[in-house]
């Protein structure tokens, strides 16, 4: 058979096995040598994501420079390829990573350089050929320190478990906040250059101050090193005592920024993991250990085991308000 004839063949088979197929969910090809036809079943879908939420929202001031950034989509987005756009007032862009949670509804990003304080930023998000954008502006953390870093030697600044927004576990964050109310200290003990030696402890409300538990042992977080105003504590393993419940934080760390003038840190993050087997009678849950894990199966995740090997852990992020300067409190 001539090539024409190959031709009239594989166009009277289309028609005739495939003429009452939706041409829009399947995509069909002709093999012109065999004049057969090999139907891919690959779906060709419309691209119909919407932007739901950008964090931060529009027209928000105060935004920690080092904040991550997240976009929350109404359906998977992950293989549709949205774009993320960061500029600066200029129109300079700054380059962002991204990646997308497990269900693919929501993306964080990260800019690659931290971005200014006090400065205006749009973030554009394009996705299925329709654009959302939000316009915010940094915080005064993020500035270089206007102090010599030998004058944080002796300060301690009161972080407040109970106003955290606490990110992890999902959905914990009014159980956590609502028993872990003891106030946080992280204090300052030595400057050498610009490293740090961090400490802390938990603080406990004496004449309407805020002091160090003297039944409490300082923790010791050792050196850390200021990048311009930041620093990040090293991981260390804490314990936190709530009435009924001792509560151990396994590679506790905590990272921030401190202002100019040294008068409080911004930015405040903490991260570790959280031996949950106490904190069922804080939580009005009873004293079995497994009742915050039981509660947690019902958001939908699972404990972790713990370092002792115990099943009761529990990652726990929390972002802080800022922290005041404790006048005269040094650890």
């Amino acid at each position: 058979m001539n090539t024409n004839w190959k031709l009239l063949a594989a166009a009277g088979l289309l028609v005739a096995c495939g003429g009452d197929k939706d041409s829009s969910s399947s995509a069909d090809i002709v093999d012109r040598d065999t004049a057969d036809i090999v139907d891919t079943d690959t779906p060709v879908e419309d691209c119909d994501a919407v932007v739901q939420t950008i964090t931060p929202e529009s027209g928000s001031t105060g935004v920690y420079y080092r904040a991550p950034m997240e976009v929350a989509f109404d359906e998977d987005a992950s293989a549709l390829s949205p774009t993320f756009t960061l500029t600066d007032a200029a129109g300079t862009e700054i380059a962002t990573s991204s990646s997308f949670d497990s269900t693919g509804f929501k993306a964080t990003l990260e800019a690659s350089t931290a971005l200014e304080a006090l400065t205006e930023y749009t973030l554009s998000v394009d996705i299925c050929e329709s654009t959302s954008a939000v316009q915010f502006t940094t915080s005064e953390y993020g500035g270089s320190l206007a102090v010599d870093p030998s004058a944080l030697a002796g300060t301690t600044y009161h972080f407040s478990l109970g106003d955290a927004d606490y990110t992890q576990p999902e959905g914990f964050g009014a159980l956590l906040s609502s028993f872990l109310d003891a106030p946080l200290l992280i204090g300052v003990d030595t400057v050498e250059g610009t490293t740090l030696n961090i400490l802390g402890t938990q603080g406990t409300e004496e004449g309407g101050s805020i002091v160090p538990d003297p039944t409490f042992e300082n923790w010791d977080f050792g050196a850390a090193a200021l990048e311009g105003a930041y620093f990040a504590s090293s991981p260390t393993d804490i314990e936190l005592e709530y009435g009924c419940a001792t509560i151990p934080i396994y590679d506790f760390a905590i990272d921030g920024t401190f202002a100019a003038d040294g008068s409080s840190i911004g930015g405040g993050h903490a991260l570790g993991l959280g031996d949950s087997r106490d904190m069922g009678c804080l939580a009005r849950l009873g004293s079995d250990p497994d009742a915050i894990c039981n509660y947690a199966a019902t958001f939908g995740f699972a404990c972790e085991e713990c370092p002792d090997g115990n099943p009761w852990c529990l990652t726990i992020e929390a972002w802080f308000d800022p922290a005041p300067l404790l006048d005269g409190v040094a650890l």
